[in-house]
């Protein structure tokens, strides 16, 4: 059972799914907050990893000069997307 303590907001953003040196894809987000973020489409592509950490990483802006990077551990899938929270994991 997920207990959100945080209201979602809508954020559609472009975001990148990584395992290590493999990317998983390029996919859209539906809603975030300061506990996690959820991401549309992806299910069938990124499948459901229990406890593993990947990283999502905001989509490369060419006017900005860094990219926003987070890590993150699967915590429900649904049909259409996969919930994330964000972890503490460093870099």
């Amino acid at each position: 059972m997920e207990h959100r303590y945080a209201v979602r907001s809508r954020v559609n953003e472009l975001i990148e799914i990584w395992d290590g040196q493999e990317k998983y894809g390029e996919f859209e987000t539906e809603n975030w907050c300061s506990g996690g973020i959820f991401v549309k489409n992806c299910h069938n592509e990124v499948g459901y990893f229990d406890g593993k950490f990947l990283t999502i990483k905001c989509y490369l802006n060419p006017n900005l000069s860094y990219q926003a990077t987070y890590s993150v551990i699967a915590v429900h899938k649904t049909n259409t997307g996969i919930g994330f929270k964000w972890s503490h994991k460093q870099y």
